[in-house]
C-alpha cells in the first residue's frame, strides 16, 4: 500500500517519537523511508546527492553557513537511518533547505511518496500565531496520506 514513506524530522527528540509508527508501517507493507531534514534559515538548496543550486544574492558566510547546517543535518540523518536499517528498513536521506511546509510539499511530488510521517508540535498562543503550523500546511497542500502524532505520543501497540 506504501511504497515509500517520508519521515519529516527536525533535529528533536520530540521529532523522533514517529518512527515506531513508520517503522511498524515500513515492516508491515515493505515500504522504503525516506528520512528528510528541511533547513528554514538559510536561502540555499541542496539536493539530496550533494549538487547545490545558490540563490543570486547569498553572501559567502550565509553560503558557508549552510553547508554547515546541511553537514550537521546529514550526520544526524545517518545516524538515524542506521539505526533503522538494523531493524531491517530500507532508507535513504535527504536534506534540503527553504520555507519548511513548501519545501516539503515539493519534495513529496519530486519523489514518489506515498505517506507522510511527523509529529506535530506543540506551539500554543502567540507562538502558533507567528511560527504557523507546518501539519496544518502539509495537510492543505499534500494529496498523499499524512499520519501525524501528537508529541506526548507513547508509541504504536505492539512497539518495543
Amino acid at each position: 500500500m506504501f511504497s515509500k514513506i517520508l519521515v519529516f524530522l527536525d533535529g528533536t527528540e520530540q521529532s523522533e517519537r514517529i518512527l515506531p509508527y513508520v517503522t511498524a508501517q515500513a515492516q508491515k507493507f515493505d515500504s522504503k523511508v525516506v528520512l528528510l531534514r528541511v533547513g528554514s534559515s538559510l536561502p540555499l538548496t541542496v539536493s539530496a546527492v550533494g549538487t547545490e543550486q545558490v540563490t543570486v544574492g547569498s553572501s559567502l558566510a550565509t553560503v558557508i553557513a549552510g553547508r554547515d547546517e546541511l553537514a550537521e543535518a546529514s550526520s544526524y540523518l545517518s545516524r538515524l537511518s542506521e539505526e533503522l536499517s538494523r531493524e531491517g528498513l530500507d532508507v535513504d536521506v535527504a536534506t534540503v533547505m527553504g520555507p519548511v511546509a513548501d519545501t516539503i510539499v515539493k519534495f513529496i511530488k519530486e519523489n514518489s511518496i506515498d505517506l507522510v510521517a511527523m509529529t506535530a508540535r506543540a506551539y500554543k498562543g502567540w507562538k502558533r500565531f507567528f511560527l504557523g503550523s507546518t501539519v496544518e500546511d502539509i495537510l492543505r497542500e499534500c494529496a498523499v496520506p499524512v499520519l501525524v502524532i501528537s508529541p506526548q505520543a507513547a508509541g504504536p501497540v505492539g512497539a518495543s
